[in-house]
């Protein structure tokens, strides 16, 4: 997927909680970092990635910035104090990585992640040094839990006019098109907040349910059956009991498909979850199917379904018929927090 990614250059990525975001992050990070160049064989090495590596790998600094670290707060000042507490390291980070491009370079403005990053982009650009390649991990993870809170006023807030977040993709957003970020890539959950941001980055390209990207994170059934295969072997007694394990895995763990036409998935950490669980027991099944921390947060159900007569009718749906009904055309259009919360929209949750 690598390669597919590079033509891009403001590319967004939603899925599920725990469905591999983090590491997909860290494995971009780690591929065009020019600091690591000399491990690349070491990380990559064996890979499809490390046979086939495009001429971009090691090629730029790197800035990586995780938005799930966010601390909340009531107000929009409080909020802002804490994005900048969050968010001014990792472009000291990156200034500290590539010091043998920055020699004595020291910034002028501290304490706002916003013009720090564009005080260094502008240094950058005007010395000529390698474009930044932007990461932002869980980039609505802050902003989704204003909505859980019931605190949309805030959330409007921070989504509109000349907020924080405003400012700080309005940079992101000139440095692509000035050419010292080579890509901005966003994780997250939903795209409420991207559509919310409106024309402060307008440039966008959500991939969540382009066809070459369905299978980027998850397991499909093949993966899996290579998976499973390679555990039993490993851990257990082989393969005579693989169709009792596939069984069980397929009741407990398939349910994700992001187009009718596209792939049935396996979330990949609740998979794995079980796979160590199995290993480490010597091919017991665990008590636990699924890690506590991995299941639903009961709050979005509560916001999504707002009454206890829609939470019925939601969950009797789900019971009964074993799907709810859908609109493919209104799951691909703009999904802002006018929409999101339509009953239309509940199977992206």
């Amino acid at each position: 997927y690598i390669p597919k990614l590079e033509d891009y250059n403001a590319p967004v990525f939603l899925r599920p909680r725990r469905f591999g975001k983090s590491l997909l992050v860290s494995t971009l990070a780690c591929y065009y970092d020019r600091t690591k160049a000399h491990r690349f064989e070491e990380l990559f090495g064996g890979t499809w990635i490390g046979n086939h590596p495009t001429k971009e790998h090691n090629s730029y600094m790197i800035i990586r910035y995780d938005f799930s670290k966010m601390v909340m707060a009531d107000t929009i000042e409080g909020l802002a104090q804490n994005f900048n507490d969050l968010n001014c390291g990792p472009v000291d980070v990156m200034v500290e990585h590539n010091r043998d491009l920055f020699g004595d370079f020291q910034f002028t403005t501290r304490g706002d992640a916003s013009k720090m990053l564009e005080e260094v982009l502008n240094y950058a650009r005007s010395h000529e040094f390698p474009k930044v390649y932007l990461l932002i991990d869980e980039y609505d993870n802050f902003t989704n839990q204003l909505l859980t809170a019931y605190n949309d006023p805030l959330y409007e807030e921070v989504t509109t006019n000349d907020s924080f977040l405003r400012t700080f993709f309005k940079v992101i957003k000139a440095g692509i098109g000035e050419g010292s970020i080579r890509t901005c890539f966003c994780t997250g959950v939903l795209p409420a907040t991207m559509d919310d941001l409106t024309s402060g980055y307008n440039i966008a390209e959500i991939l969540t349910l382009e066809p070459n990207f369905l299978n980027m994170l998850g397991f499909t059934y093949e993966e899996t059956e290579t998976y499973l295969r390679y555990v039993l072997d490993k851990y257990s007694t082989g393969q005579e009991r693989f169709d009792e394990i596939w069984q069980l895995i397929v009741s407990n763990y398939d349910g994700y498909r992001f187009r009718p036409n596209g792939d049935r998935l396996f979330n990949a950490t609740i998979l794995t979850y079980f796979f160590k669980k199995f290993a480490a027991n010597a091919g017991s099944i665990p008590d636990e199917l699924v890690d506590e921390n991995l299941r639903t947060d009961i709050n979005w159900i509560r916001r999504l379904t707002l009454s206890l007569d829609n939470a019925k009718a939601m969950l009797d749906a789900l019971i009964i018929d074993d799907e709810l009904p859908y609109n493919v055309a209104d799951l691909s259009k703009k999904l802002d927090k006018q929409n999101v919360f339509d009953i239309r929209f509940y199977p992206i949750i």
